[in-house]
């Protein structure tokens, strides 16, 4: 289970990574990356959000929201974390 909600904050990336999926120019060189997979990551977290895969799996106390998800498609849990002001940026 990702940590993107951590004590009381929903944390999100200030800036997108250099390997996000979301950004259209990597698509091509990230193996099994295609389009048609960012519009499956996109549409199975419709309803939520999608942890930064660069920081997956190391162990950290926050796994913030992918910045490149964030900004392409806020979900109804994210667009209400911005409306109560708990969004947390992060590096």
């Amino acid at each position: 289970m990702s940590r993107i909600y951590v004590n009381g904050r929903v944390h999100v990336r200030r800036r997108q990574c250099a390997t996000c999926v979301f950004r259209p120019a990597d698509r091509g060189r990230l193996p099994g990356i295609t389009d048609d997979r960012v519009t499956d990551l996109v549409e199975a977290n419709a309803d939520s959000a999608l942890a930064c895969h660069s920081h997956l799996y190391e162990g950290a106390e926050v796994e913030p929201v992918c910045r490149g998800f964030f900004d392409l498609r806020r979900s109804p849990i994210l667009r209400l974390a911005e409306m109560m002001d708990v969004v947390e940026w992060v590096e």
